[in-house]
């Protein structure tokens, strides 16, 4: 505020200060015309321009010398007290409209007629939080709330508190006592990171509200969680490096974003079919990670959530997911299959992208939409099957890999995007047998089956499409006999003494 202001005071200041000692007997308009005319600018001059804090015009419409003046001098005033008395720290100013709790604590009242601690101001040192402000219970600290207060000492947090967002005490470098009730049902990630109450800590799992376990400090590599635990918090075993296996209760209902990120030795965890949400970024960079099986009571998954395990092999996906996120698996490079549950209605940006182990993926008909770059750089991916003949494909190249085969319906969107990116196609309403695609078996197709295996006895190279290799392959096997004709032949007479 206080530089947008400045740079409108030496707008309006200089360029018509130096005007008027050239020309100090003139009106405003005259001025600024004599000012263009001089310098032959192709500019309009707006001759009933208003500018901010503009005084009264004289009769005639212009604004005279000392007017002009005055409206200066008041600017100035208003720029020397913005520049000398700030006010709050600039990261706090969008709370200076809120009220304020004993000069320190800005909250705000919500439409249910409940009070958001929102922030508070960088001085406080204690805050006692109390369970009613104007009558109204508290029941939320938002998140960043007291972030950065390096001069927080103590805070002490009322029953009536259900809900405490990321990062609210982060950096709180002299922060020794915090009080949470058990009332508490979410904590975000990272709530108390960088302060000295959870680094002074002396039991190895910090559990703190209904259950909720803000940071495991223990270095076993075996790690049982409590039973009573509901939610593994943000970051709770971020980076610990010690941990190769976690057995988690049967009382887990949610972990929370980050919560095993960068656990690099972390080799084995079952998730128990009690847990309903898994976060963002959840097991971020697990490199040590060998299989996931997902409950089917998880129903949903944040992005990145498995995001560079590069040894990961194995991943069982839950029936219950409506959705496949943003990078959810990207960078694991030795996944080489996956199976998608008909539950799912989305696969999002880059789900898939880089798993280069990836060999064949089967969309299933649920499936509305498949994101950007959802195969991108799958380098061993050989063949993608879409089930839904109208789902919508991300219309880049990058979103099938190029070595994949696309199989689906005749006039499908995967026809048309293999078609319009010259992909090979393969229409899963295709005959076996039926070389020349007119949706019966004849002896002409078994000619053709003939001739092609004709050319591969005497050494041939072979020129078709992956539709023709298929209709060659009658019996499946993955090679073109004589028995392929043979069966195609078979299979015209049965047809042809039926209709006799």
């Amino acid at each position: 505020m206080s530089f947008c202001l400045a740079l409108l005071f030496c707008a309006e200041l200089f360029p018509k200060a130096f005007i008027y000692q050239e020309l100090p007997g003139k009106r405003i308009d005259e001025l600024c015309n004599t000012w263009y005319n001089k310098e032959k600018s192709i500019l309009p001059v707006q001759k009933k321009h208003r500018s901010f804090g503009a005084g009264r015009r004289n009769e005639r419409g212009a604004m005279t010398l000392q007017q002009w003046v005055r409206r200066c001098l008041w600017l100035g005033t208003v720029l020397i007290i913005l520049l000398t008395f700030p006010g709050i720290p600039a990261a706090k100013a969008s709370s200076a409209s809120l009220p304020l709790y004993q000069d320190y604590i800005y909250y705000s009242v919500t439409p249910r007629n409940e009070v958001t601690i929102n922030s508070a101001r960088a001085s406080i040192t204690e805050a006692v939080i109390p369970e009613t402000i104007d009558g109204y219970p508290v029941t939320e600290i938002e998140s960043y709330a007291f972030k950065d207060c390096v001069r927080l000492k103590r805070v002490s947090i009322p029953d009536t508190v259900k809900k405490i967002g990321e990062f609210a005490f982060k950096d709180c470098v002299n922060l020794t006592d915090l009080e949470i009730p058990d009332t508490v049902e979410k904590i975000g990630w990272g709530a108390a990171q960088g302060t000295p109450w959870l680094e002074q800590q002396t039991t190895d799992f910090v559990i703190a509200g209904k259950g909720i376990l803000l940071s495991y400090l223990g270095q076993d590599a075996d790690v049982q969680v409590p039973d009573g635990v509901t939610a593994i918090g943000g970051y709770a075993f971020s980076a610990c490096d010690s941990v190769e296996r976690v057995e988690l209760p049967e009382t887990l209902t949610a972990i929370d974003a980050f919560a095993f990120d960068q656990c690099r030795n972390l080799r084995r965890l079952e998730i128990p079919d009690s847990v309903t949400y898994i976060g963002e970024y959840a097991f971020h960079w697990c490199i040590s990670l060998e299989a996931v099986s997902l409950p089917d009571s998880v129903t949903e998954v944040g992005n990145h959530a498995f995001a560079y395990c590069k040894v990961l092999q194995s991943v069982q996906l839950s029936s219950g997911l409506k959705q496949l996120t943003n990078m959810v698996f990207s960078g694991c490079t030795a996944l080489s299959a996956v199976e998608i549950p008909e539950s799912v209605e989305i696969i999002n940006n880059y789900a898939f992208q880089n798993c280069a182990s990836l060999r064949e993926v089967i969309i299933p008909e649920t499936v509305a939409e498949v994101g950007s770059g959802t195969f991108e750089g799958c380098t061993a991916l050989q063949k993608v099957t879409f089930c839904n003949p109208y789902c919508r494909i991300y219309d880049a190249d990058q979103t099938i890999a190029a070595s994949a085969n696309i199989c689906g319906n005749l006039q499908s969107t995967a026809q048309m995007y293999a078609k319009k990116y010259s992909r090979s196609f393969i229409s899963l309403d295709q005959i076996r047998g039926d070389f020349d695609g007119d949706g019966r078996l004849t002896i002409d197709d078994a000619y053709e089956v003939l001739k092609q295996y004709a050319t591969l006895s005497a050494g041939g190279v072979l020129y078709l499409t992956e539709s023709q290799l298929y209709a060659c392959d009658y019996n499946g096997n993955g090679s073109i006999e004589i028995a392929d004709a043979f069966g195609i032949l078979q299979a015209y007479a049965r047809e042809f003494a039926g209709k006799g």
